[in-house]
C-alpha cells in the first residue's frame, strides 16, 4: 500500500467525508492514518476499499446527525481495520432501535422487485460503537446469492442492534463476530444468512427473528452454528426469541446460560448439540415442529419448559450432565 496518500487526521470536529470520497472514488482506496475523523456519511463508491490502523484509527458519525450512517457500501467494498464510533465519548445502549446505523449494506428490494445492487462487500477487523440503530445494518438488499455482504472477525457493542438484518436481505454470513452490551446482539428478520463462532452474549436480548406481521415471504430460515448466548438482561434477559420463523432455523453447537428461549407461533426450529447452562427456560407456544436433539442440560430442575397449543415439540437424545434422560 502506497501510504503517500494516507489522510492525516485533524484530531477535531472537521467533517472530513468530502476527502474520504474523493479519494475512494480517484484511488480506489483510502487509507487513515490514526487519530479521528468525523463523517457526515461516507457513500463507498464500487470497488473501493476503506481502511485504517485498527484501534488507532477512529471515524465518528458527525453527532448533529439524528440519523443516518457513518459508511455505506456499495458493490465490491472493503472496510477493514476501522474503529467506527456514533459518538466520541462511551454511550449506554438505547432503549429501541434507532436511526442511526454504523455500516450500511442497503438496496431497494421489496416481495416484488427483489434488487440486485449493491453485491458482495466484505467488512473485517472492525470495532463498531455507540449507534442508536444496528452497528452493521443490511436491508432490501434482496434474495441473490452475489449480494452478500460477508462480515469477519468485529467486535459490536452497544448499539440498539449489533447486527439488523431487514425481512427483504438474504445470504449474509457473519463469522468471528462479537456482539456484546446491545439492546440486541441481533435481529436476523432476512433469510438464508449464517452465523458461525459467534458472540451473542451479555446483550438485553441475544438473537431475535421477528416475523409477527408476515413481511419475511421466507420467514427468516438460516444457520447459526457455534455460537454462545449468555448473560442476557442481566442473567434474566431472553437468549433467543423467535417470532413466526416458518420456513426452519437450525441452531447447532451452540451454548446457553442464563437466559430464555422463547419460540411463538414458527414451524421447522431445529436446536442440536447445544449445551444449556444455569437460570435457562425454554418457551414454546403454538406453530409446528421444534426439535431438541442431542442437548446437554445442566440439570433437570435448572431448565424450565412451557409449552402450550403445540403438539410438536420433541426433545431425542437429550440428557442431564449426570447421564440421565433429559424429562421436559
Amino acid at each position: 500500500m502506497n501510504t503517500t496518500y494516507m489522510l492525516k487526521s485533524t484530531n477535531d470536529h472537521t467533517d472530513r467525508t468530502a476527502e474520504i470520497e474523493a479519494q475512494l472514488k480517484e484511488k480506489g482506496y483510502c487509507m487513515l492514518d490514526s487519530g479521528v475523523f468525523y463523517v457526515s456519511g461516507v457513500n463507498m463508491p464500487a470497488n473501493s476499499t476503506l481502511m485504517g490502523i485498527n484501534g488507532a484509527t477512529r471515524v465518528i458519525l458527525a453527532p448533529e446527525k439524528e440519523e443516518g450512517y457513518a459508511i455505506k457500501l456499495d458493490s465490491f467494498c472493503t472496510v477493514r481495520d476501522l474503529t467506527v464510533d456514533g459518538s466520541l465519548d462511551e454511550i449506554p445502549h438505547p432503549d429501541a432501535v434507532g436511526a442511526r446505523h454504523g455500516l450500511l449494506f442497503q438496496s431497494n428490494a421489496t416481495t416484488k422487485q427483489w434488487g440486485l445492487e449493491p453485491r458482495n462487500s466484505t467488512v473485517s477487523n472492525c470495532v463498531i460503537r455507540y449507534f442508536s440503530g444496528g452497528g452493521i445494518t443490511c436491508t432490501d438488499t434482496g434474495y441473490y446469492l452475489n449480494c452478500i455482504l460477508a462480515v469477519s472477525n468485529c467486535h459490536i457493542l452497544n448499539c440498539g442492534a449489533g447486527v439488523n438484518i431487514s425481512h427483504f436481505s438474504e445470504y449474509h454470513d457473519f463469522s468471528n463476530v462479537i456482539c456484546t452490551e446491545n439492546l440486541y446482539g441481533c435481529i436476523n428478520n432476512g433469510g438464508n444468512n449464517t452465523f458461525s463462532s459467534c458472540s451473542f452474549s451479555g446483550n438485553e436480548i441475544g438473537f431475535m427473528i421477528d416475523n409477527r406481521d408476515n413481511k419475511s415471504p421466507n420467514n427468516s430460515h438460516g444457520t447459526v452454528t457455534g455460537c454462545s448466548f449468555n448473560h442476557c438482561g442481566d442473567n434474566k434477559g431472553i437468549a433467543i426469541l423467535l417470532y413466526g420463523a416458518n420456513c426452519g432455523h437450525v441452531f447447532m453447537g451452540c451454548q446457553v446460560f442464563f437466559g430464555k428461549i422463547i419460540i411463538k407461533d414458527s414451524i421447522s426450529i431445529v436446536f442440536d448439540a447445544l449445551n444449556f447452562g444455569r437460570q435457562t427456560s425454554i418457551d414454546v407456544e403454538g406453530g409446528g415442529l421444534v426439535m431438541f436433539s442431542n442437548c446437554a442440560f445442566r440439570e433437570a430442575q435448572d431448565t424450565t419448559v412451557s409449552i402450550t397449543q403445540n403438539d410438536a415439540v420433541k426433545f431425542v437424545n437429550c440428557y442431564t450432565r449426570e447421564g440421565k434422560p433429559f424429562a421436559q
